[in-house]
């Protein structure tokens, strides 16, 4: 049961610096090699003659995806999550047709088109498995995305301006809110209201994405 006491401990977060973890490489690894193998299995004109062709294929790519697709975030393009998931599908489906003449023995690509069907079948297999394995909770990795954002922007900027703090709690329904607030599992919440420092407000977005669209609302106007 959770205490008082322990509602108001303070949060700690220590982020260690990016470093390589030989056994999380070595699992994405195997995971990417998976997900190719799965994907040649499925899209015809496509084959890979046993997993361990699959595994070295995974390790042309991976070799290849360290150096290329950093390249593609560093541009500047209009609608860039879009297009930079169009260059990064196309991008991957080239390294295929490159892994299959390179790999001549391990791989056996027709021509883009399945190149590319291939790429996005392991894309989303590759999802899967990672989020089955929680292998894709990385702290370390936003961490550097964080301070690559900071270095672009000439570092933080200090400001008395007030400012506000966001706090989003993801699929949280406003009858559960409530019951937690009266049951004393939200006891700071509970007491916003009681001190009249802040109100509680139902919004329903009538969309399919709820996050998204509360994040553009709120974040963005």
């Amino acid at each position: 049961m959770t205490t008082t006491t322990e509602l108001h401990e303070a949060p700690v977060w220590q982020p260690a610096r990016p470093k390589i973890r030989p056994l999380r490489l070595i699992v994405a690894w195997l995971v990417n090699s998976v997900a190719l193998f799965v994907a040649a299995a499925i899209i015809p004109h496509v084959s890979i003659d046993d997993f361990l062709g699959a595994v070295l294929v995974s390790a042309l790519i991976g070799i290849l995806n360290a150096v290329l697709p950093p390249l593609i975030a560093a541009l500047r393009l209009p609608l860039m999550l879009a297009a930079g998931f169009v260059l990064i599908l196309t991008l991957d489906a080239l390294m295929l047709q490159f892994a299959s003449r390179v790999l001549g023995e391990s791989i056996s690509v027709d021509n883009f088109g399945w190149a590319l069907l291939t790429a996005l079948v392991a894309a989303s297999v590759t999802v899967a498995l990672q989020v089955a394995l929680g292998t894709n909770d990385d702290d370390e990795y936003n961490l550097r995305v964080t301070r690559r954002i900071a270095r672009r922007t000439g570092g933080s900027v200090q400001t008395d301006v007030p400012g506000i703090v966001y706090l989003e709690i993801d699929g949280l329904a406003l009858p559960v809110l409530k019951r937690a607030m009266r049951d004393g599992n939200a006891p700071e919440m509970a007491r916003w209201l009681q001190e009249g420092t802040h109100r509680l407000a139902e919004w329903e977005t009538d969309l399919s994405s709820q996050t998204g669209a509360s994040q553009a609302g709120i974040l963005l106007g």
